[in-house]
């Protein structure tokens, strides 16, 4: 019993020098606070997602770009849904989502991080017969890409702030 616990508690320091945090914690260096983030749509989904994300995460965010140590630009959300394979009904079977979103990072009148944008997609099975579970199966998939990108760039963020 003890020979287990002392497993156990040097895996647990093993992992933590090592630096491993759990996914979604993602610290964000205070001199890139208080953020200001300017969005196209300031009520699309993609830039709610990164509000939470942020606020998540302890960033401090301002509504006023005076206050704000940097300028994190949001542009338009881009998203698309082909079918990628049909059944032997000629239904479409199988769909691709794609959402893509361009975003920046600005301080004062100088861009440290050029324009970049950030792209995902996910294929995902449909039952031709029910297109209420496809519309809703595939607005579960688009919010969880929206979630993803915000992720990324909070980790963008993180990598610019460490440089």
């Amino acid at each position: 019993m003890k020979l287990k616990f002392l497993y156990a508690m040097a895996s647990v320091f093993l992992v933590s020098a090592c630096g491993f945090t759990l996914r979604g914690a993602t610290a964000l260096s205070a001199n890139l606070q208080p953020l200001y983030v300017e969005s196209v749509d300031a009520s699309s989904p993609m830039n709610r997602e990164l509000q939470r994300t942020l606020n998540q995460n302890d960033v401090t965010l301002t509504t006023n770009v005076n206050d704000a140590n940097y300028r994190l630009g949001l542009g338009p959300e881009n998203s698309s849904e082909r079918a990628l394979s049909v059944n032997a009904n000629a239904r479409a079977g199988e769909y691709e989502l794609e959402i893509s979103v361009p975003f920046q990072l600005a301080k004062g009148g100088d861009i440290v991080l050029p324009p970049e944008t950030l792209s995902l997609s996910k294929v995902y099975l449909a039952d031709p017969e029910n297109a209420v579970a496809k519309n809703e199966e595939a607005e579960l998939i688009r919010t969880e890409m929206r979630r993803e990108l915000a992720q990324q760039i909070l980790r963008r963020l993180q990598a610019y702030a460490t440089r």
